[in-house]
């Protein structure tokens, strides 16, 4: 579970009202986050990977609000119409086929912020991003940046300025002698050209999934952003970039649209959507007797709109929210602006008691007879080594299926035997 560290003279910074530490403390676990560690001046929370907005204390104090009574109701992007324009040449479709991407302006970067931006960039590439097969994001400053860019694949000999790197170095030299050239070089194996994204004077800026380019390194002095994420999958792409927007946004930055065309592109909808209800599922699921006024209250507080539509009630989910599939996770929502300590447990009424499945007893007698007759019971991983599977077997390898970038030499091929 991924962890991230709140400390609480910014966080009483960014509520922007004076609110006991003791009391953001005990909110906390009313949000769905587990406390790790607790000092004077910081604490430590541990939150679950289907809320990557958490990854942030700006994210966090989007919830905290809610739940004080600061603010209610969604947050809402608010985006201008912006100069820039990315265009997508075909030859991505084959390696890595969608990009989307918006400006962030007028604003700076204190050096938490930047820390926790990397931070939260890496858990998306872990989470959504899937170690960043399906999606990845470049973070630029702005000001390096000359319209319009270019999303194409170049071959492997080009040359360029990694981050974090004085030297020039080619494509293949990036991929075999950097950290992330060699953890995630595997993702554009079997792919001749590489895609890369390149500015209208041929700088290349980011050369994704890999890394960005020196040039448009963010430093505590950038006050402009360019924010880009490539994918193999659209609706993950804008998702991400969702969650990225709402966090700038919440900084103090001003966003402003970048044009995308070419290849099945377009420029990203970031628009909030919406779900019908039922309150009669609300109140059934958590046991309570509310009226909808009461639901829509506490979908407030868990910074979503909601409005009575009919017998049912209209919900209004942001972008960011990629956590809500459907109507039990609103009833969860629910609960949480409800107030998880305001729900009551109850002894049922009646006792029932518990029993053996008629299968797993037959089973258990199967088990125990085949022992009697001098049988041994196995009970053997699917997952195992080469060493284990042929070697000390003394056979040869035959059709062997293995597990790309497995963490352990025990258990990284499928076994084909007893």
């Amino acid at each position: 579970m991924p962890v991230v560290t709140l400390y609480f003279n910014r966080l009483q910074k960014i509520l922007g009202h004076k609110i006991s530490i003791e009391k953001i403390v005990s909110t906390l676990p009313l949000l769905g986050l587990d406390i790790e560690e607790e000092t004077k001046d910081h604490v430590n929370i541990e939150y679950s990977p289907n809320r990557p907005d958490f990854s942030t204390d700006y994210g966090i104090v989007t919830g905290l609000q809610g739940l004080l009574g600061l603010k209610l109701g969604m947050s809402k992007l608010k985006i201008k119409k912006g100069k820039g324009a990315i265009k997508v040449d075909s030859s991505v479709v084959r390696v890595r086929p969608y990009i989307t991407a918006i400006e962030a302006r007028n604003d700076t970067l204190d050096d938490e912020t930047i820390r926790q931006l990397i931070a939260m960039q890496e858990d998306l590439h872990n989470g959504i991003g899937r170690r960043r097969k399906k999606t990845s994001i470049g973070i630029h400053d702005l000001d390096n940046v000359r319209y319009p860019l270019v999303y194409t694949t170049v071959p492997r000999t080009r040359r360029f300025i990694p981050l974090g790197s004085q030297n020039e170095m080619t494509i293949s030299e990036i991929l075999e002698k950097t950290e992330t050239g060699r953890t995630y070089g595997n993702l554009l194996e079997g792919h001749k050209r590489v895609p890369i994204i390149i500015d209208s004077k041929d700088n290349t800026l980011s050369f994704p999934p890999i890394i960005n380019s020196n040039l448009t390194e963010v430093t505590a002095k950038s006050r402009n952003l360019l924010i880009e994420v490539t994918a193999t999958d659209k609706n993950a792409a804008e998702n991400t970039l969702a969650l990225v927007a709402y966090t700038l946004q919440s900084v103090g930055f001003q966003l402003f649209s970048v044009r995308i065309s070419g290849a099945r592109n377009s420029t990203p909808s970031l628009d909030a959507r919406s779900m019908l209800i039922d309150p009669t599922l609300v109140n059934s699921t958590l046991g309570l007797d509310i009226d909808p006024s009461v639901m829509i209250k506490s979908l407030r507080k868990s910074r979503l709109d909601a409005k009575i539509k009919g017998k049912k009630i209209l919900c209004t989910i942001p972008r960011y929210r990629t956590d809500i599939f459907g109507p039990i996770d609103m009833v969860e929502e629910i609960a949480l602006g409800y107030g998880i300590q305001n729900l009551e447990p109850t002894i049922p009424e009646s006792a029932s008691t518990g029993q053996k499945n008629s299968l797993t007893v037959l089973l258990n007698a199967v088990r125990s007879t085949m022992i009697g007759l001098g049988y041994s019971e196995v009970l053997n991983f699917e997952l195992v080594g080469k060493h284990t599977q042929y070697d000390l077997a003394n056979r040869n390898v035959s059709n062997m299926i293995s597990v790309i970038n497995s963490k352990s030499q025990e258990h990284y091929i499928l076994r084909d035997a007893l």
